[in-house]
């Protein structure tokens, strides 16, 4: 049944959604522009930008100027990921992780060129890293995204590497051969590192989680201050990070991924004094 014979369909309200999702893909727009987008008449449409800033959806940038989508949106996002499937099934393991190794344990996943952390567990220490559910981060300085980028197939990656570019103007060609060795480094070993890249003072590891396809659906990382790394703490995290990351994906019946790497060599790179 295609969707003009579905008789219960809401075309003002398929409408708005759709407004919704098009102005998610840009920071402002203008109306002519979004109309265009949208291929939605002007009158129409800012019936459904006023409707959305009634509500508290939308705001106008300035007066008779611009709109954007506000905050409102994320906080139903958030209360969503909160209730999911994925962060529901995995909580228990994100938990054996942080009691194993009493470090930050966070669960994140891609959304646009960023990482979004979806699910957290801190450690104990006073000194430590701490992220809000929803916080967001360049994936291609991070450790989670370098290993959620190592396994998308090509035709994502290169859609990932186009849309960088186009957002992020200082991204030249140098830039973009260290993303593709970071990715390739990732997608040999199975994990994914971060040499205060992203943080200064803060490593991190991250290893994927696969869905029942074989997908990468998420990472499962552990961000440490960079003075409490030792050799020892290295060592338990690279081992206890990858475990974790495949019992997750076991929980989504993904078919069995094998990884090896070089425990003293990462090590060496983990506890090196100068980032890399």
């Amino acid at each position: 049944m295609s969707q003009n014979d579905k008789y219960y369909m809401m075309r003002s309200l398929e409408k708005a959604l759709f407004v919704a999702e098009t102005m998610a893909t840009e920071t402002s727009w203008e109306l002519k522009t979004l109309s265009a987008a949208c291929s939605i008449p002007k009158g129409t449409l800012q019936r459904i930008l006023r409707t959305y800033e009634d509500l508290g959806y939308v705001r106008q940038v300035h007066r008779g100027g611009a709109y954007a989508l506000t905050l409102k949106f994320y906080k139903l996002g958030k209360q969503i990921i909160s209730q999911s499937n994925l962060v529901t099934l995995v909580e228990p393991v994100i938990q054996k992780l942080r009691d194993q190794v009493n470090e930050t344990v966070n669960l994140s996943t891609l959304s646009g060129i960023d990482m979004v952390v979806i699910h957290q567990k801190a450690s104990n220490h006073a000194l430590r890293m701490d992220s809000i559910i929803g916080t967001s981060f360049p994936a291609y300085l991070s450790a989670s995204g370098k290993v959620f980028l190592a396994f998308l197939s090509e035709e994502k990656l290169r859609c990932f590497i186009k849309e960088l570019r186009r957002l992020d103007t200082n991204i030249d060609t140098e830039k973009i051969n260290l993303i593709y060795k970071e990715i390739e480094f990732a997608r040999e070993r199975g994990i994914g590192l971060d040499f205060e890249e992203l943080f200064q003072g803060i490593r991190c590891i991250a290893a994927p989680v696969f869905d029942d396809s074989g997908e990468i659906i998420a990472t499962i990382s552990c961000s440490v201050p960079t003075v409490r790394l030792d050799r020892a703490l290295s060592q338990t995290l690279l081992t206890e990070i990858p475990r974790a990351a495949a019992e997750a994906s076991q929980l989504f019946e993904s078919p069995i991924h094998s990884f090896r790497f070089n425990l003293e060599e990462i090590t060496d790179m983990l506890v090196a004094v100068e980032p890399r």
